[in-house]
């Protein structure tokens, strides 16, 4: 499944706003190799409201059935305080579903080093498949919380001045950060790129 497929998905379900279990169910159900997604809270001595993404072992249902592989969201036990930061750092790391090979970093070498693109932020030709990775769910955690038959009908209204960041916040359940970038103009480029994108 590529994230087009899946955003036909979320762009079938009803608002006001998106479950973060709805999608993780999208995934369950239609993402071939992925069979299960987990979501794990550890507890940090320095909470730091952050998640990641992994993939942990294979699976079969049956003897018979396919191995898949279970899909790993770990949380830092903060996040629970937080449902909004919590449901957009879950979702932006569900979207790690739709990594290449090259985007993942699944070696401590390429986790070293999206750490250190993540400190420096690298100029363009100088990131790596992962560093861009973690732009592109970025937005398709954006898009997929604030899909568009939900987030249009406010553009107007917003632009307009007469709702806030505040407004969209609450409207979709998502941190008051989030809005600004999920009311720009620059949406509807990202959104695009995303869902053409082979």
């Amino acid at each position: 499944m590529r994230f087009r497929d899946f955003y036909n998905h979320v762009s079938g379900l009803d608002g006001p706003f998106v479950r973060f279990e709805d999608l993780r169910r999208i995934v369950n159900a239609y993402h071939q190799g992925i069979g299960r997604v987990d979501v794990i809270f550890v507890q940090h001595p320095e909470p730091n409201r952050q998640a990641f993404y992994r993939l942990a072992d294979n699976e079969r249902s049956s003897p018979h059935d396919e191995e898949f592989s279970i899909a790993e969201i770990v949380c830092c036990d903060g996040l629970r305080e937080h449902p909004r930061e919590r449901r957009y750092a879950c979702t932006k790391e569900l979207m790690h579903v739709f990594d290449t090979l090259e985007q993942r970093a699944d070696s401590r070498e390429k986790f070293i080093t999206l750490m250190r693109e993540i400190q420096n932020k690298p100029m363009p030709q100088h990131e790596s498949p992962m560093f861009r990775s973690e732009l592109d769910t970025r937005w398709m955690a954006a898009i997929s919380l604030c899909p568009k038959h939900l987030r249009d009908p406010f553009v107007a209204a917003y632009k307009a001045k007469q709702i806030a960041d505040f407004d969209i916040a609450e409207t979709f359940r998502i941190p008051e950060w989030v809005a600004p970038f999920v009311m720009d103009d620059y949406y509807d480029v990202a959104f695009e790129a995303l869902i053409s994108a082979e």
